[in-house]
C-alpha cells in the first residue's frame, strides 16, 4: 500500500466519521480525498469546527456520566472515611467559632484591637479557610492536592504562632514589611510584563521608593531584606545583610517537627521528577498508574498534618488571647486530635481488608493450588 493511499484511506475515514456519510462511491472517495490534500488547511479547519461541534453537543451527556461515576465514588469514600472526616469538618467549625468569637469580642473596643490581634485573627482565618479548602480535596479524593495545599497551611500556621507568641512591634513589622517589600515585586512585574498589563508607572515606583526609606527608617536596615519583619524577634536584626527564612521561623516555634513532612509536601506543589512519581492516591495498592482523577488511597497524611496545624496555630491564638473557657478549650483540642489519629488508623486498615479481599479471589486463581 502506497502514501497516496493511506493518505487517501486516512482521510476518507474521518470525513465518514464527522459526516456521517455511508454511501460515497469510489470516484466520490477519490474527489474528496484529492480535495482535500489540495486543500488541507480549509480541511483541518472544517474538520477541527466539525469535532469542535460534536463535543460541544454531547458534553451534558458525556459529564452527566462523569458527575455521577464521582458522586457514586465519594460515597463509597466516605463509607471507609467517613468518621476522622467528620471530626476534620468539625474542627474547623470549631476553629471558625472560635476566631469568631474573638473578632465580636472586641468589635467595640478599639483598645483591644491592636496589630497584634488583628494579625493573629486574620491569620488564623486564613488556616480555616486553607483547611476547608483541603477538606474539599479529602472529600473528593484527592489526597496529593489535599497535601500540596497542607504545605500553605503549614506555612501559615507556623508564621500564626510566631505572631501570637510575638509582642506588638513583631505584629506592626509584619504589618509594614508590605511598604518595604513591594517595591521589589512592583519592579519584577514591570519586567516580566509580557500580557499587555498596564505597568507600575515611575511616579508610582518613586511613591514606593519613598514608603520603603520611610518604612526602613523606622526599623534597621536590615528590615528590607528576606523575612526582614522577622529579624529582630529572631535576634538577627544586627547587621544590614541580615537575612531569614521560614525554616528559622519554624525552630524558633518548635515546629519543625513537621519539616520532613513539609519537603514531602513540596513535590505535589512543584515539577521535579517527584511530582510524577510516588503518590499518596496509590500509597496502599503500590500501583504504577497515571493517576488523573481521584482515589480513596492515601488521606492518612494530610488528614492528621491538617488537623496537627490547625490545633497547633487555635491553641496559640487561645493563648495569646485568653479567657475563662480557655483551658478546657486547649484540653479539647488535644484530645480531638489524638481520637482523630486513632481514627485514622481504623480507616487505613478498613480500606486495606477491602483492598487484601479484593486481591485474594485474584491471587487464588494464579495459584489455585494454594493451602
Amino acid at each position: 500500500m502506497d502514501e497516496y493511499k493511506i493518505n487517501v484511506d486516512l482521510n476518507t475515514s474521518l470525513l465518514h466519521h464527522l459526516t456521517n456519510a455511508t454511501d460515497f462511491s469510489e470516484e466520490e472517495i477519490k474527489q474528496v480525498a484529492a480535495l482535500i490534500n489540495s486543500n488541507p488547511e480549509e480541511a483541518s479547519k472544517y474538520f477541527s469546527l466539525h469535532f469542535f461541534h460534536i463535543l460541544d453537543t454531547e458534553k451534558n451527556e458525556l459529564l452527566s456520566e462523569i458527575y455521577e461515576s464521582r458522586c457514586k465514588f465519594r460515597d463509597r469514600l466516605f463509607e471507609t472515611w467517613n468518621a476522622p472526616l467528620k471530626r476534620l469538618d468539625t474542627l474547623l467549625y470549631m476553629c471558625t467559632e472560635i476566631v469568631e468569637e474573638l473578632r465580636e469580642g472586641v468589635t467595640h473596643n478599639s483598645s483591644a484591637y491592636t496589630n497584634k490581634f488583628n494579625i493573629a485573627t486574620r491569620l488564623q482565618a486564613r488556616c480555616v479557610q486553607v483547611g476547608n479548602e483541603i477538606s474539599h480535596l479529602l472529600h473528593g479524593g484527592y489526597a496529593d492536592g489535599a497535601f500540596a495545599r497542607w504545605r500553605t497551611l503549614h506555612e501559615t500556621s507556623v508564621t500564626a504562632i510566631f505572631i501570637c507568641e510575638g509582642d506588638e512591634d513583631l505584629a506592626s513589622r509584619f504589618l509594614n514589611f508590605q511598604h518595604a517589600a513591594r517595591i521589589s515585586a512592583a519592579k519584577k512585574f514591570n519586567n516580566n510584563n509580557q500580557l499587555g498589563f498596564d505597568d507600575f508607572s515611575d511616579e508610582r515606583l518613586a511613591q514606593m521608593t519613598l514608603e520603603q526609606e520611610q518604612i526602613v527608617g523606622k526599623y534597621e536596615p536590615s528590615f528590607k531584606n528576606k523575612f526582614g519583619w522577622a529579624l529582630k524577634a529572631l535576634g538577627k536584626a544586627k547587621h544590614p545583610d541580615s537575612a531569614a527564612n521560614f525554616v528559622d521561623i519554624e525552630k524558633f516555634v518548635d515546629m519543625s517537627f513537621l519539616r520532613n513532612h513539609f519537603s514531602f509536601a513540596n513535590q505535589y506543589v512543584h515539577a521535579g521528577i517527584d511530582s510524577i512519581g510516588y503518590k499518596l492516591g496509590t500509597s496502599m495498592s503500590n500501583k504504577d498508574l497515571l493517576l488523573v482523577g481521584p482515589s480513596n488511597e492515601g488521606l492518612i497524611e494530610p488528614i492528621q498534618c491538617t488537623s496537627l496545624s490547625l490545633v497547633y496555630a487555635t491553641i496559640a491564638l487561645i493563648t495569646a488571647f485568653p479567657n475563662d473557657e480557655s483551658p478546657m478549650r486547649i484540653s479539647a483540642l488535644r484530645l480531638w486530635h489524638e481520637i482523630m489519629k486513632q481514627e485514622l488508623i481504623v480507616a487505613d486498615s478498613a480500606l486495606q481488608a477491602k483492598g487484601d479481599a479484593l486481591r485474594k479471589p485474584h491471587s487464588e486463581m494464579l495459584n489455585p493450588n494454594k493451602d
